[in-house]
């Protein structure tokens, strides 16, 4: 489960519609439970990534409305390095509404789907040449927003030091627990869950309320245990949120979450017999090759476009943007971008972009690459070109242009500028 769903591993950093329940697990361990979780959490993200052979990652959610059991989700991921083989079993339940199931194996050479819309039909892919890696675990704490995550729920916590309780066990593991009540959460965090509660459960179903007024973070409990060699095995989280309706009537919402890691260098991973199935077979190249474009160097040249506005009723090109590719590898593309406007429009130029930039390219992707460019208000700003081989053009893209682009409609397809 890139920071969606990597793994709930990374649960205690994620501020989305469960930042009630895994603050609660910062919050009850500050200081040295807080350090011992969040090193803990690191070490076993890296292992996992670089160092197990194998492991199981189990992972439980539950939301309750007054008690009673409305959503269910849970997810079994096997990872088999060893073998290069992953397997992923999931469920999701949204009680007497519907539920589904997905299954998904995957090795060097196969992936097969299963969901239970299809049945007993199975879809089985067979890649024309093996795969590099299948079985890897990505470090979600090597995203480009877990530092920026991981300062908010420290500032988070702060106020929360003293509600912590670590107890030390005779085989060098840990347990880590705690638990808040309603006077203990500051006031930011039910501000914060307030705000979640409205926007994400709004008008969902008849058995999830809308809680419109007085929402706030009843309790929080949870427990980790952190193994001998400073894995974390286990992390188990209850949060019990209060609002009332817009009719004033009063709701108490329970989130449950569990994650295990388990059966450390123990587990295999079995391609499933598909006997008795129905199969549907297609062959494709591994995801690797078609982002991979094997000539690369016929990208380089002189690229352009017009730059075209809208005046008296009708579009009138102003001028010309280019982009001259001057080198090209397998990891990054040099280049130079600048615009030239016609005479009677130098208005525009007063805010024309003219940079030169080395773009990187994604990991097993040299069609995609990414750059930083000082806009032309001075700022350090960034941008995106991909490689079309199929339309023979380059696609540019920034995220600040510049003052003049709401005037100037923008095109971020280049085509090549030929004899």
């Amino acid at each position: 489960m890139k920071f969606k769903k990597k793994t709930l591993l990374l649960f205690a950093f994620t501020l989305g519609a469960l930042l009630f329940a895994t603050t609660a697990l910062a919050d009850i361990a500050y200081q040295d439970g807080y350090a011992q979780l969040k090193n803990s959490l690191k070490l076993t993200a890296s292992k996992c990534s670089s160092q197990l052979d194998s492991f199981t990652m189990e992972i439980n959610f539950n939301i309750k409305h007054n008690g009673q059991v409305i959503v269910t989700d849970s997810e079994i991921k096997k990872y088999d390095k060893i073998n290069q083989a992953v397997e992923n079993r999931s469920h999701h339940e949204y009680v007497s509404r519907y539920s589904n199931t997905n299954y998904y194996y995957g090795d060097s050479t196969t992936d097969i789907v299963n969901h239970s819309s299809d049945g007993d039909t199975y879809y089985v892919t067979e890649y024309t040449q093996s795969r590099d890696n299948p079985a890897d675990f990505h470090n979600p704490f090597e995203e480009e927003e877990a530092n920026d995550v991981e300062r908010i729920i420290d500032a988070l916590v702060g106020s929360l030091r003293d509600h912590v309780v670590v107890e030390e066990n005779d085989d060098g593991s840990k347990k880590i627990s705690g638990s808040l009540t309603d006077v203990q959460i500051p006031a930011l965090i039910n501000a914060i869950v307030s705000l979640e509660m409205k926007q994400q459960f709004r008008g969902q179903s008849d058995q999830m309320p809308d809680l419109a007024q007085d929402v706030y973070v009843k309790e929080i409990t949870g427990s980790a245990l952190i193994s001998p060699e400073g894995l974390l095995e286990r992390i188990i989280g209850t949060a019990v949120i209060s609002g009332q309706d817009s009719q004033g009537t009063r709701h108490e919402i329970t989130a449950e979450v569990m994650f295990e890691l388990k059966d450390i260098n123990q587990t295999t991973v079995v391609k499933p017999d598909l006997s008795g199935k129905t199969v549907v077979k297609e062959q494709r190249e591994p995801y690797s090759k078609v982002l991979s474009i094997p000539n690369l160097q016929k990208f380089i040249g002189h690229y352009n476009n017009d730059i075209v506005i809208e005046e008296n009723g009708k579009f009138v090109k102003i001028g010309e943007r280019h982009l001259e590719i001057i080198h090209i590898d397998q990891s990054s593309i040099k280049g130079r971008y600048y615009e030239q406007y016609k005479p009677e429009y130098e208005q525009y130029a007063e805010n024309n972009l003219s940079f030169n930039f080395e773009a990187n390219f994604e990991e097993n992707n040299t069609r995609n690459a990414n750059f930083t460019y000082t806009s032309s208000t001075g700022n350090n700003r960034e941008g995106n070109i991909y490689l079309d081989d199929y339309s023979a053009r380059i696609d540019l893209w920034f995220n600040d242009p510049g003052p003049t682009q709401g005037k100037i409609k923008y095109n971020s397809s280049f085509n090549p500028v030929l004899d």
